[in-house]
């Protein structure tokens, strides 16, 4: 499966208590009076789901410095029986930058936006999908808000200390370097160079502060080891493979999904990093069949 016949990109743009985000929604259309992105102007406090589409709704977080447009291909793997709803987080793609410098990037921080958000769709309880930054502020979120989050599926988490991903501050410095810089570190080895440069703009839109305060954050996440243990709904760790790119290693893998009461673990040899970029096919099949038995 590579795709649902139908499926339509919306994007719109909420309020979430102090901060502007910006979403798009994926589904299904619940009539065929559009087809492909349907942009919407404008900002709204509130902006329920009722005719955006058939599926439930499903949070996708995307990692540092991207924005939800990351999740556009793969999200179609997912429709029509969840509608997935992306998010560009705070100080990402086109949300609203936080003032306060780095102290304003915690993972709380993006979680209450996120809790703020489910508020204004009307979602009451929803699983929640994260990649790398997004697995953390999908983690604060269950920790948060126990009762709204019905699942997590973490790709590949950066929780293990001993794996810190060198890629961050590289990325970081040569968003202001010179045109052409930045483009061509993402395309090395990478599977599709053009994909892979296409990412250089949405890099230099992030906020500053978003990068300086992943970077300042102590390795491995102490504080996501220490809320493991809370997380009451179930999690789906999907490890990408060291011996490319990923940042989670095989003893932390293990030790991390220990501490979850209802933690599974998922490795799949030869993926990288942005797993449901590299295996899309593979992470799209395994988080259909952990979010069949989850619910809303």
């Amino acid at each position: 499966m590579t795709g649902a016949p139908g499926a339509v990109w919306q994007g719109l743009d909420v309020r979430t208590g102090s901060v502007r985000l910006h979403l798009r929604i994926m589904a299904v259309a619940a009539q065929r009076d559009t087809a492909g992105e349907r942009p919407e102007t404008g900002e709204t406090a509130s902006a329920d789901l009722t005719g955006r589409g058939k599926g439930k709704p499903l949070l996708m977080l995307h990692g540092l410095g991207v924005s939800g447009v990351v999740w556009q291909a793969f999200a179609r793997r997912l429709v029509p029986v969840w509608l997935a709803v992306a998010p560009d987080l705070r100080g990402h793609g086109s949300s609203a930058h936080a003032p306060g410098g780095p102290a304003a990037y915690q993972p709380s921080d993006y979680a209450a936006d996120l809790a703020g958000l489910m508020d204004a769709l009307g979602i009451e309880r929803a699983p929640v999908v994260g990649h790398s930054l997004g697995a953390l502020v999908a983690l604060a979120l269950a920790v948060a808000q126990p009762r709204r989050v019905s699942a997590l599926a973490l790709l590949d988490p950066p929780v293990d200390p001993q794996q810190r991903n060198a890629d961050v501050a590289e990325v970081y410095r040569l968003r202001r370097a010179p045109p052409g810089a930045l483009e061509a570190f993402l395309a090395q080895g990478s599977s599709s160079p053009p994909a892979a440069r296409a990412l250089a703009p949405i890099f230099r839109q992030a906020d500053d502060a978003a990068f300086e305060a992943h970077l300042q954050s102590p390795p491995g996440a102490p504080w996501a080891w220490a809320a493991a243990t809370s997380v009451a709904a179930p999690v789906l760790v999907v490890q990408a493979d060291p011996a490319q790119d990923g940042v989670l290693g095989d003893a932390a893998a293990g030790a991390f999904v220990d501490r979850l009461p209802h933690g599974r673990r998922l490795f799949l040899p030869g993926a990288r990093h942005a797993v449901h970029a590299s295996h899309p096919a593979e992470v799209g099949a395994a988080l259909l069949e952990f979010l069949s038995g989850t619910g809303p």
